[in-house]
């Protein structure tokens, strides 16, 4: 059967920075197929060539010319709006065979209008069939009604089972690795919930600011172009119970689990604040009088028997100290120790997963002793995976393998946005009147 990969925003960033790279990674393992890309922007054949090729070396220097050349070649490009005009030159350049695999990658700004626009052209020109894919970025809505409204819209023209809503962060080694540690070690599993473990952070932190983003960002904020999403995914992972199996289905069925238990700590009272990096309403297509969070902090717990006693706190911001992504799982300390009577006090035992940059695990244990104080002392433990960089592949290389193989796994399904939503949503409700009271400056 023939495939065909059809990359709508074919000249944007996203596509320069990962999509090209990690196609071509495919592509040279055997993964290959037609390509069209399609965008705005007039260009020549030559002169998209040129943005596959530079995009492909600016991650990797030293590729085979050849394969290269092969991978380029590959490649149509056709220049059009993404309107049912546009999209019927698509149609010209494949026909209508109803026998192609197509593999549509909305890689544009994700309104509801224009994803409706794409996807009538697409329906129009006959190129969506029983074995077409969609793909899109977040985010999957700016509230819970949009979200519903896109669903619904897509659920008209393709069934769920064809629709990959795409996280990067899911699609991250780390993440996958944390399903590992849990699930595939018999000694984390039986301590892994609220009789054992204090508390849990999930820190989403970024060094940088919004960048040239201000139009859409300042519509969202934290809470909805990082929490509601990537955030909750990662708290998701982080607690669900194990799977029964490692297919699509059964991941998705314990995240929503998950999802539908979420609550704010302790009645929502001091669970939430919001803040502002300094000059950030000097960035441009920001309002003067800006108050949208640039940084936002949750404490949650799962109201589950195994999870309500648990605190989870989650944060994510721009403009922060460090850029990293981090889940963080604090142990309680034991009430008593036999080096008590010595004035000995033991540190907790800490995990903490390292999603970037490091991408490693450390596990904190009080296993150096010391015979003059007679106590034990805190001894780091670390798995760097970077240090193994053979078995780390970037995050869209595995999102596209998986999209190739129609395995869903790591990507999204509606219920879980809706959830994610209706709870956010919420949150947002509760500081819409106090949002010019609670917003602090960092």
């Amino acid at each position: 059967m023939k495939k065909e990969f059809i990359l709508f925003g074919a000249s944007g960033d996203l596509a320069r920075q990962k999509l090209y790279p990690a196609l071509f990674h495919l592509f040279g393992m055997g993964e290959s197929m037609r390509y069209v890309g399609f965008a705005r922007s007039e260009l020549t054949a030559v002169q998209f060539y040129d943005i596959v090729r530079a995009s492909v070396l600016a991650t990797d220097v030293e590729v085979s010319p050849a394969k290269l050349d092969a991978f380029v070649s590959a490649w149509t490009y056709v220049s059009g709006t993404y309107d049912a005009s546009g999209i019927g030159q698509i149609a010209q350049v494949e026909g209508d065979a109803d026998s192609i695999e197509r593999f549509f990658y909305l890689s544009i700004p994700s309104g509801v209008g224009l994803i409706m626009s794409v996807v009538r052209g697409l329906k129009e020109h006959n190129l969506i069939n029983a074995r077409s894919a969609i793909v899109l970025e977040k985010p999957f809505g700016l509230d819970y009604a949009s979200a519903k409204n896109i669903n619904s819209f897509l659920l008209e023209h393709f069934t769920e089972e064809q629709i990959f809503r795409i996280d990067h962060y899911l699609a991250k080694d780390l993440v996958q690795d944390l399903l590992a540690l849990r699930f595939a070690n018999p000694i984390f599993e039986p301590v892994w919930n609220g009789k054992y473990i204090d508390r849990m952070t999930i820190e989403i932190k970024e060094t940088e600011g919004i960048r040239n983003r201000g139009q859409y960002y300042d519509q969202s904020g934290a809470m909805r172009d990082m929490i509601q999403n990537h955030a909750l995914q990662l708290l998701a992972f982080s607690v669900m119970n194990q799977p029964k199996n490692i297919s699509a289905e059964s991941i998705h069925r314990e995240k929503i689990a998950v999802l539908e238990k979420i609550r704010l700590w302790d009645d929502g009272k001091n669970a939430i604040s919001i803040g502002q990096y300094v000059g950030y309403r000097n960035e441009p297509y920001v309002a003067p009088l800006s108050q949208t969070e640039t940084k936002a902090s949750l404490t949650v717990c799962i109201d589950t028997p195994a999870w309500r006693t648990v605190p989870i706190t989650i944060t994510s911001g721009k403009k922060m100290d460090k850029k990293t992504t981090d889940i963080t799982i604090y142990f309680k300390k034991r009430p008593h120790s036999m080096w008590d009577e010595s004035g000995c006090s033991l540190d907790q035992n800490v995990i903490r997963v390292n999603v970037a940059p490091d991408n490693d695990i450390r596990l904190t244990l009080n296993s150096e002793f010391d015979l003059q104080k007679k106590c034990a002392f805190p001894t780091e433990l670390r798995f760097g995976f970077r240090d193994n960089a053979f078995i780390l592949n970037e995050p869209y290389e595995n999102a596209l393998r998986d999209l190739f193989a129609k395995d869903q796994s790591i990507f999204i399904n509606s219920k879980e946005i809706a959830l994610s939503w209706k709870f956010i949503d919420n949150v947002l409700e509760r500081i819409a009147l106090l949002r010019a009271e609670i917003l602090e400056t960092y």
